[in-house]
């Protein structure tokens, strides 16, 4: 007899969570559930919460695009030590800040392995609860793998710099995504503090966020960073400055894979361009305002004479040591 094993359903009739629960109660073969685009409420999300719990065979979940807002996201989280649920996405489903924080009681006594909270309403609260959680698991036993919260626009700096700080800590967790996070220079400089003492962390992605000059810091730590196999920092207003620091970085970054910079500010043909494991398609080009300063800066150049280059770090270090920028 054949067992149902993978189920997808959307546009359902309302209240259909009344009938759907009970029948998943009922069942013990269904391995994924896939209910995006269905309406679902808080209350819709409390009754499939009550029926996860002792379900012997459902390892994914996907409630995406449903408005179970806050309070029906915790009550899945809370139930996740009584399933086996490894992968779930709540993206724009309305989780916030109560929903991490429940997330954070149950990640260290559960199976999840794959989480993905796209679009949410999560704050640097919530990233603190979430960044705890990964903080406690020094010993991996949480088992995640992988976290999204790409277009959380509530975050800021403050939500980045918690979680970067947790990264030495979660040697489990291989992907972190922080695209359209609002993350600034300072939690570029937490994170290129962080990177080299991460053990398991494979590809980040900080794509639109818009910190142009604190990919300097970034770039000064990868050749450090072992594990990291894939970056993105598309989209974040670089210009060829930094694109200048990445490039003088990727020669001693050999284990760097792919490096995403697409849709910024690079000059046609930059040399960075010509590395293999770097992407620069649609570049968006400089505004007036850009070009008109890099015109005068040129001017200003040429009437002191030719500029020898020096990676910014190395001007830093000769300016703070009262030589003056090269």
């Amino acid at each position: 007899q054949r067992a149902l094993r993978v189920l997808a359903c959307t546009s359902l009739a309302h209240g259909a969570m009344h009938t759907l629960a009970p029948a998943l109660r009922a069942n013990r073969s269904l391995q994924s559930l896939e209910l995006s685009s269905n309406m679902f409420s808080p209350s819709a999300a409390h009754l499939l919460a009550a029926a996860l719990e002792g379900h012997d065979s459902l390892t994914r979940l996907c409630l995406d695009h449903n408005p179970i807002l806050d309070h029906g996201a915790a009550a899945l989280f809370a139930a996740l030590p009584a399933t086996r649920v490894e992968s779930l996405s709540l993206a724009f489903t309305g989780a916030a800040d109560g929903a991490c924080a429940a997330l954070g009681l149950a990640l260290g006594s559960c199976s999840l392995r794959e989480l993905n909270l796209t679009g949410n309403r999560i704050s640097a609260k919530g990233a603190a609860s979430l960044a705890a959680a990964l903080s406690e698991d020094v010993s991996g036993l949480s088992g995640l793998c992988s976290l999204t919260l790409t277009a959380n626009v509530l975050m800021d700096g403050e939500a980045a710099c918690a979680l970067a700080k947790a990264l030495p800590a979660a040697p489990s967790l291989r992907s972190l995504a922080l695209a359209g996070c609002n993350m600034d220079r300072k939690a570029c400089s937490r994170l290129a503090a962080s990177l080299p003492r991460s053990r398991g962390l494979t590809a980040l992605d900080l794509s639109s966020n818009h910190f142009a000059e604190g990919a300097d810091e970034l770039a000064w730590v990868l050749p450090s960073c072992e594990a990291l196999r894939e970056l993105s920092l598309a989209d974040c207003a670089l210009g060829d400055e930094q694109a200048d620091e990445l490039l003088d970085a990727l020669g001693g970054a050999g284990s760097l894979a792919s490096l995403d910079l697409r849709w910024n500010r690079l000059t046609s043909g930059h040399a960075i361009g010509s590395d293999v494991r770097v992407d620069v398609a649609g570049q968006k080009g400089a505004s007036a305002a850009e070009r008109r300063a890099k015109e005068a800066a040129a001017k200003a150049a040429a009437g002191r004479g030719k500029k020898v280059y020096r990676p910014k770090w190395q001007r830093q270090m000769k300016g703070a040591a009262g030589g003056g920028s090269g």
